[in-house]
């Protein structure tokens, strides 16, 4: 499974230009021409062998009414078109050059894509764990090249506890009163909905997960594998393992790196 749609969208078909609003979304017109007799042959053989008609009857319709049809709504969309190929399918240069345009066109658009977060401020929605004397030591700690793997587990551990807190910080609460075992009243919280899943995205993220399961009590755990094909250097899914009827619990997504 791949975890973006397709490059590259083909429409098709012999009414591809009619629409106005269409023509806009496309990034590139194509009129594929062929002659006139080669398509009346096509049609012949397509209709006399698969279809059972008889030349007599085949002939007097395409006269009557796909002949005069092509004129007046297809053949003047070549006006439209950025491209016109002639002698269809079999005109390999033609087919090449649109090939190359392609692909220099989605090179165009990778490279707009992984500039655009350049000079751009940090979304609203991203929240960052505050930078704490503790977390800093720990951090420190982690960095040092001279920690041991011990050290290096144990530190790593605790700050993906904290990241994990802080995450659960977000979720929805509501207002609920409770009474004390002393019989006082308490107005407390409690989330809106009861059932939270990690998933985790391996496998960096399976190391968030014993964080996760120590301060959510009975939590679903599901997991993800993302690859990058080396033939197109996109990323695909191979692996997609998640709890059932996820649809309605609060996820928490669950990567890391170092």
């Amino acid at each position: 499974k791949t975890v973006y749609g397709a490059n590259v969208i083909v429409f098709e078909g012999i009414l591809a230009f009619a629409n106005k609003e269409l023509l806009k979304l496309l990034d590139m017109k194509v009129f594929v021409d062929t002659d006139s007799d080669i398509r009346l042959v096509r049609r012949l053989q397509r209709d006399i062998m698969e279809r059972g008609r008889d030349i007599v009857g085949v002939i007097k319709q395409y006269n009557k009414f796909v002949k005069p049809a092509f004129e007046q709504y297809i053949e003047p969309t070549v006006q439209v078109a950025d491209i016109v190929v002639p002698r269809g399918g079999e005109n390999f240069v033609a087919l090449d050059l649109i090939v190359q345009h392609v692909h220099s066109q989605l090179e165009k658009v990778r490279a707009a894509l992984a500039s655009a977060h350049q000079g751009q401020p940090l979304p609203k929605t991203l929240s960052v764990l505050e930078n704490t004397p503790q977390v800093r030591g720990m951090h420190t700690i982690i960095r040092n090249k001279d920690t041991t793997r011990d050290e290096f587990i144990f530190y790593s551990k605790r700050l993906m506890r904290l990241l994990i807190e802080h995450a659960l910080s977000f979720l929805p609460l509501k207002s609920v009163t409770v009474e004390t075992p002393q019989g006082t009243m308490y107005e407390g919280k409690r989330f809106h909905r009861q059932r939270i899943t990690g998933v985790s995205i391996l496998r960096a993220g399976e190391t968030m997960e014993q964080a996760l399961t120590a301060v959510c009590k009975d939590i679903r755990l599901g997991k993800i594998l993302i690859q990058t094909n080396h033939d197109t250097g996109e990323p695909e899914l191979p692996s997609l393992r998640l709890p059932k009827e996820i649809s309605e619990d609060y996820v928490i997504l669950m990567d890391s790196t170092v």
